[in-house]
């Protein structure tokens, strides 16, 4: 995009700040927003602003007309990390007590359990949107990526399911006393019963599909420079396939 000289610092101070408030937050303000974060007296100000961020490919424009980030954002670097001073602290006390080795490891271990927690409090938060436990959308999600006609044997579930099967029967009874879901036959077994999602059903979860296009324990990934989210996917594949090969139980 070609800039002038007087436009440039302020496209960059816009940018930075954007960067800035995205890292904090995680979210893109609206254009109300943006003209506060900015400093300008009027939407109409940043919308000019973020016309020329949209073609630099800093923000770009989501399917219902709301900004996110573009394949530019944080000029493919992501926001410095926050220092954790407990976990340098704990770094320090395991290395007084444990080898380099075990030190790393638990390092890592105690970071992803750090940020699965961040994402339960997340998916929960947004799962109550709808009245609803995160468990409960877990399972509508499991029979939705079945595919069509999105249903399974309720033995089945553990096989598609991303977290535990403990529990499972509960959030099953309460979805269908919900209408969200409903016992149909099994056409390869007179005896047995499937649960399938209900029209209800996939509509919630539609509306909880347009939550997480905004949420950050949904979309931080996409925050991520191509690179470092290829390397990460990469090695917590990886490091799954170590874990379930020496267990019997995942």
């Amino acid at each position: 995009m070609a800039r002038s000289r007087t436009t440039a610092p302020m496209i960059d101070a816009c940018r930075a700040a954007l960067e800035a408030h995205h890292a904090r937050h995680g979210t893109i303000p609206s254009m109300a927003g943006l003209a506060k974060l900015w400093g300008y007296a009027s939407k109409s100000s940043a919308a000019r602003r973020v016309g020329e961020l949209v073609e630099a490919g800093v923000l770009a424009w989501s399917a219902d007309r709301r900004l996110r980030p573009g394949p530019a954002f944080h000029s493919g670097h992501p926001p410095s990390p926050m220092p954790d001073p407990g976990l340098d602290e704990a770094r320090e006390r395991w290395s007084t007590g444990y080898d380099g080795e075990l030190t790393r490891a638990y390092m890592m271990t105690v970071r992803l359990l750090r940020l699965a927690r961040s994402i339960e409090i997340g998916l929960a938060r947004t799962a109550a949107s709808e009245g609803l436990t995160a468990g409960e959308v877990l399972v509508l999600d499991t029979l939705f990526r079945a595919g069509p006609p999105h249903r399974l044997a309720p033995t089945a579930l553990k096989k598609h399911f991303v977290i535990s099967l403990a529990g499972v029967a509960k959030r099953l009874e309460r979805l269908l006393a919900l209408g969200l879901i409903e016992r149909v036959p099994n056409p390869d077994d007179r005896r047995g019963m499937l649960v399938q999602l209900t029209a209800s059903g996939i509509a919630l979860l539609q509306r909880l599909v347009q939550l997480d296009r905004h949420s950050s324990h949904i979309m931080w990934p996409t925050a991520l420079p191509e690179q470092d989210y290829r390397v990460m996917l990469d090695a917590l594949q990886a490091a799954q396939a170590l874990i379930e090969a020496e267990s019997d139980d995942l």
